[in-house]
């Protein structure tokens, strides 16, 4: 925290120049700075925009300003990565209190830009207000190459293998931790900033993928609406499902009761890890970094077993879920 203004104290002239910081230049049309971004053309361009606000969707006594930034950034290039694109172009608007230090302005900036690069994207734009409470606004676009088509989540057919990226289950684990006062470790770190599997949406469409979306409100929520979007039903099969021993170790740390359950409860139900979950045709050969964990099958659209029995899935719904507490 290098300079001592505030938000209020600075305007928003200096503190839009903190948050565009310096990125690498740019073949497009108009860049950063002007009224809108103007992207250099292409067959179809992938976009999508999500946000998170303070006290919902994060609190900053459990996190870091820069992580912020960069949890804003990964949860919506996995959007553009579901759609079986790659993410290059990034937009942020931030609304913030006026008694903001510039220098928490700056750590959430730093944050926002590593994870563009990381993602291969270059922030081009944005906008800046005042408001009560901290807000993180991203518009993630991506390029699909011409004649590509966009992996849609109403492909899936009976037959396709259920398939996902990543291990399910962690960030559930990290937020458990850190609402007890667990205040960091690897799982917390997890769900303070999400991986993004980047290139494995591409990965995905390249290898004949007929269904795409990303893990976002749980596993089984997110499966169920891939199912219902394609009209099938989906069997998960548990023991084919990725898993972390730390999740074990995190569940008896905070004293469940059931460790068991509750690990299941994480993986099944927790969302946030941001992993990929395809539908791949017979014939198709499912690229390593996904883990074949069931099929979907003809029967009432949108209906999951999981190991056999029928589940109602949980996870997050964004207009009745209380956020943080």
């Amino acid at each position: 925290m290098d300079d001592p203004r505030t938000v209020a104290e600075a305007g928003e002239a200096a503190v839009l120049a903190v948050l565009r910081g310096d990125p690498p230049p740019v073949d497009d049309p108009v860049g950063n700075g002007d009224d809108a971004a103007v992207l250099g053309p292409s067959a179809a361009t992938v976009v999508s925009t999500d946000m998170l606000v303070e006290g919902t969707h994060f609190r900053l006594d459990l996190t870091t300003w820069r992580d912020v930034g960069r949890r804003a950034v990964a949860q919506n290039v996995s959007d553009v990565l579901a759609m079986g694109a790659d993410c290059t172009r990034v937009v942020v608007a931030v609304a913030l209190p006026g008694d903001t230090p510039v220098g928490r302005v700056a750590e959430l900036a730093g944050g926002i830009h590593a994870e563009a690069a990381r993602s291969g994207a270059v922030v081009v734009g944005g906008d800046l207000t005042s408001a009560g409470a901290v807000v993180v606004c991203v518009t993630a676009m991506g390029p699909l190459p011409d004649g590509a088509r966009p992996l849609r989540i109403d492909g899936a057919a009976p037959g396709d293998r259920i398939a996902l990226t990543g291990v399910p289950g962690r960030s559930a684990a990290g937020l458990a931790l850190l609402l007890a006062g667990h205040a960091d470790g690897p799982l917390q770190r997890v769900h303070r900033v999400p991986v993004t599997p980047v290139g494995s949406g591409t990965a995905a469409r390249l290898a004949g993928a007929s269904a795409l979306t990303d893990v976002s409100d749980g596993l089984l929520r997110d499966l169920s609406g891939l199912a219902r979007a394609s009209g099938v039903a989906a069997d998960l099969v548990t023991g084919d499902l990725p898993g972390d021993p730390r999740l074990a170790e995190a569940a008896r740390l905070l004293g469940a009761e059931d460790p068991e359950a509750l690990v299941r409860e994480w993986v099944l139900d927790g969302g946030e890890d941001q992993g990929l979950l395809a539908a791949f045709p017979e014939g198709v050969d499912v690229p390593t970094e996904f883990a074949v964990i069931g099929r979907f099958r003809a029967g009432e659209p949108g209906e999951v077993t999981v190991d056999g029995a029928p589940c109602t899935p949980g996870g997050w719904d964004s207009a009745r879920s209380p956020g943080y507490r």
